[in-house]
Protein backbone atom coordinates (compact mmCIF):
# COMPACT_ATOMS: atom_id res chain seq x y z
CA UNK A 1 0.00 0.00 0.00
CA UNK A 2 1.25 3.56 -0.84
CA UNK A 3 2.11 5.70 2.01
CA UNK A 4 0.22 8.93 1.70
CA UNK A 5 2.67 11.34 1.42
CA UNK A 6 4.26 9.45 -1.53
CA UNK A 7 0.58 9.77 -3.36
CA UNK A 8 0.66 13.45 -2.63
CA UNK A 9 4.43 14.08 -3.74
CA UNK A 10 3.88 11.88 -7.15
CA UNK A 11 0.52 13.98 -8.04
CA UNK A 12 2.21 17.10 -6.93
CA UNK A 13 5.43 16.35 -9.85
CA UNK A 14 3.40 16.42 -13.03
CA UNK A 15 2.08 19.88 -11.89
CA UNK A 16 5.83 21.20 -11.27
CA UNK A 17 7.19 19.95 -14.79
CA UNK A 18 4.36 21.61 -16.51
CA UNK A 19 4.72 25.17 -14.18
CA UNK A 20 8.96 24.38 -15.64
CA UNK A 21 7.61 24.08 -19.03
CA UNK A 22 5.36 27.13 -18.98
CA UNK A 23 7.95 29.52 -17.74
CA UNK A 24 10.63 28.18 -20.00
CA UNK A 25 8.39 28.68 -22.71
CA UNK A 26 7.57 32.56 -21.67
CA UNK A 27 11.05 33.42 -20.88
CA UNK A 28 12.03 31.95 -24.67
CA UNK A 29 8.97 33.57 -26.45
CA UNK A 30 10.02 36.93 -24.40
CA UNK A 31 13.72 36.69 -25.51
CA UNK A 32 12.88 35.82 -29.19
CA UNK A 33 10.79 38.85 -28.98
CA UNK A 34 13.44 41.01 -28.09
CA UNK A 35 16.10 39.74 -30.54
CA UNK A 36 13.87 40.36 -33.86
CA UNK A 37 13.49 44.43 -32.23
CA UNK A 38 10.00 43.84 -31.48
CA UNK A 39 8.65 46.41 -28.55
CA UNK A 40 5.50 48.07 -28.18
CA UNK A 41 3.84 51.03 -30.12
CA UNK A 42 4.92 54.14 -28.53
CA UNK A 43 3.20 57.68 -28.77
CA UNK A 44 4.04 59.63 -31.91
CA UNK A 45 7.06 61.99 -31.63
CA UNK A 46 6.00 65.28 -33.54
CA UNK A 47 9.03 68.01 -33.96
CA UNK A 48 9.19 71.00 -31.70
CA UNK A 49 6.98 73.24 -35.09
CA UNK A 50 4.26 71.01 -33.95
CA UNK A 51 4.49 71.15 -29.85
CA UNK A 52 2.06 74.08 -29.89
CA UNK A 53 -1.21 73.32 -31.59
CA UNK A 54 -4.73 74.65 -32.50
CA UNK A 55 -7.02 71.57 -33.75
CA UNK A 56 -9.57 73.73 -35.91
CA UNK A 57 -12.78 71.37 -36.96
CA UNK A 58 -15.99 72.00 -38.18
CA UNK A 59 -17.13 70.70 -34.58
CA UNK A 60 -15.32 71.26 -31.69
CA UNK A 61 -17.81 68.80 -29.79
CA UNK A 62 -17.07 66.00 -31.49
CA UNK A 63 -15.60 62.80 -30.03
CA UNK A 64 -12.63 63.16 -32.37
CA UNK A 65 -12.10 66.71 -31.29
CA UNK A 66 -11.76 65.74 -27.75
CA UNK A 67 -9.81 62.65 -28.87
CA UNK A 68 -7.22 64.39 -30.34
CA UNK A 69 -6.97 67.06 -27.63
CA UNK A 70 -6.46 63.74 -24.93
CA UNK A 71 -3.62 61.80 -27.80
CA UNK A 72 -1.63 65.03 -28.83
CA UNK A 73 -0.61 65.83 -25.61
CA UNK A 74 0.71 61.99 -24.56
CA UNK A 75 3.22 63.32 -27.89
CA UNK A 76 4.33 66.08 -26.23
CA UNK A 77 2.08 68.74 -27.90
CA UNK A 78 0.44 71.66 -25.93
CA UNK A 79 -2.92 72.03 -27.51
CA UNK A 80 -3.87 75.71 -27.23
CA UNK A 81 -7.86 77.22 -27.16
CA UNK A 82 -6.72 79.99 -30.05
CA UNK A 83 -4.53 80.79 -32.78
CA UNK A 84 -1.71 82.33 -31.94
CA UNK A 85 1.94 83.49 -33.62
CA UNK A 86 3.63 79.87 -33.27
CA UNK A 87 1.07 78.07 -33.08
CA UNK A 88 0.42 74.80 -35.43
CA UNK A 89 -2.91 74.73 -36.60
CA UNK A 90 -4.61 71.14 -37.42
CA UNK A 91 -7.98 71.87 -39.65
CA UNK A 92 -10.22 69.46 -40.06
CA UNK A 93 -12.82 70.51 -42.66
CA UNK A 94 -15.05 67.45 -42.99
CA UNK A 95 -15.92 64.64 -40.42
CA UNK A 96 -18.43 62.47 -41.08
CA UNK A 97 -20.55 59.46 -40.69
CA UNK A 98 -22.12 57.66 -43.79
CA UNK A 99 -24.07 53.99 -43.39
CA UNK A 100 -24.45 52.38 -46.76
CA UNK A 101 -26.37 49.62 -47.95
CA UNK A 102 -24.42 46.41 -49.07
CA UNK A 103 -27.20 44.37 -49.94
CA UNK A 104 -30.71 43.61 -50.01
CA UNK A 105 -32.49 40.64 -49.13
CA UNK A 106 -36.10 38.98 -51.30
CA UNK A 107 -37.90 41.21 -48.86
CA UNK A 108 -36.27 44.17 -50.49
CA UNK A 109 -35.12 44.42 -46.74
CA UNK A 110 -31.36 45.34 -45.79
CA UNK A 111 -28.84 42.61 -44.76
CA UNK A 112 -25.57 44.34 -44.86
CA UNK A 113 -24.34 47.65 -44.20
CA UNK A 114 -21.16 49.63 -44.13
CA UNK A 115 -19.92 52.06 -41.66
CA UNK A 116 -18.04 54.50 -43.20
CA UNK A 117 -15.77 57.19 -41.31
CA UNK A 118 -14.70 60.43 -43.35
CA UNK A 119 -12.30 62.57 -42.70
CA UNK A 120 -10.08 65.37 -44.37
CA UNK A 121 -7.25 67.63 -42.58
CA UNK A 122 -4.55 70.04 -43.82
CA UNK A 123 -1.55 70.67 -41.11
CA UNK A 124 0.16 74.09 -40.88
CA UNK A 125 3.12 74.59 -39.09
CA UNK A 126 3.88 77.21 -36.70
CA UNK A 127 5.48 79.76 -39.10
CA UNK A 128 2.03 78.97 -41.19
CA UNK A 129 3.40 77.01 -44.25
CA UNK A 130 1.57 73.49 -45.06
CA UNK A 131 3.39 71.06 -43.41
CA UNK A 132 0.94 68.01 -44.53
CA UNK A 133 -1.29 68.66 -47.29
CA UNK A 134 -4.75 68.00 -47.51
CA UNK A 135 -5.25 64.96 -46.36
CA UNK A 136 -7.91 62.50 -46.55
CA UNK A 137 -8.93 59.19 -44.56
CA UNK A 138 -11.18 57.00 -44.82
CA UNK A 139 -11.99 53.73 -42.33
CA UNK A 140 -15.12 51.43 -42.93
CA UNK A 141 -16.70 48.63 -41.39
CA UNK A 142 -19.42 45.90 -42.64
CA UNK A 143 -22.10 44.83 -40.65
CA UNK A 144 -24.82 42.04 -41.02
CA UNK A 145 -28.16 43.12 -39.97
CA UNK A 146 -30.32 40.37 -38.35
CA UNK A 147 -33.67 40.95 -38.15
CA UNK A 148 -34.54 38.23 -35.64
CA UNK A 149 -31.92 40.73 -33.36
CA UNK A 150 -32.97 43.80 -34.39
CA UNK A 151 -32.25 45.27 -30.45
CA UNK A 152 -28.50 44.62 -30.67
CA UNK A 153 -28.21 46.64 -34.32
CA UNK A 154 -27.66 50.04 -32.52
CA UNK A 155 -25.22 48.98 -29.81
CA UNK A 156 -23.41 47.04 -32.65
CA UNK A 157 -23.13 50.69 -34.58
CA UNK A 158 -22.11 52.32 -31.74
CA UNK A 159 -19.99 49.82 -30.86
CA UNK A 160 -18.66 50.08 -34.28
CA UNK A 161 -18.15 53.90 -34.55
CA UNK A 162 -16.75 54.09 -31.32
CA UNK A 163 -13.70 52.12 -33.10
CA UNK A 164 -13.60 53.73 -36.12
CA UNK A 165 -13.93 57.06 -34.05
CA UNK A 166 -10.26 55.06 -31.84
CA UNK A 167 -8.85 54.22 -35.18
CA UNK A 168 -9.05 57.56 -36.32
CA UNK A 169 -6.96 59.41 -33.84
CA UNK A 170 -4.36 56.87 -34.53
CA UNK A 171 -4.51 57.16 -38.15
CA UNK A 172 -3.90 61.19 -37.60
CA UNK A 173 -1.92 60.44 -35.09
CA UNK A 174 0.33 58.26 -37.12
CA UNK A 175 0.14 60.80 -40.32
CA UNK A 176 1.50 63.83 -38.49
CA UNK A 177 4.47 61.82 -37.43
CA UNK A 178 5.20 60.47 -40.89
CA UNK A 179 4.93 63.93 -42.54
CA UNK A 180 7.05 65.36 -39.60
CA UNK A 181 9.99 62.64 -39.82
CA UNK A 182 9.89 63.08 -43.79
CA UNK A 183 10.28 67.02 -43.00
CA UNK A 184 13.20 65.97 -40.71
CA UNK A 185 15.05 64.14 -43.24
CA UNK A 186 14.33 66.69 -45.89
Amino acid sequence: MDHPIRIIISCRKPNMIQRVVILVAAMLFVSLCAGCGFHLRQEATLPANLQRMYINIVDPLSPLAKDLARALPRSGVVVVDKIEPGVAVLEIPVNAFHTDVLSVSGRARANEYTLRYHVEFVVKDAAGTIMLPEQTVELSRTFTFDATQAIGISAETDLLTAELQREMVQSVMRRLETASMAQQKD
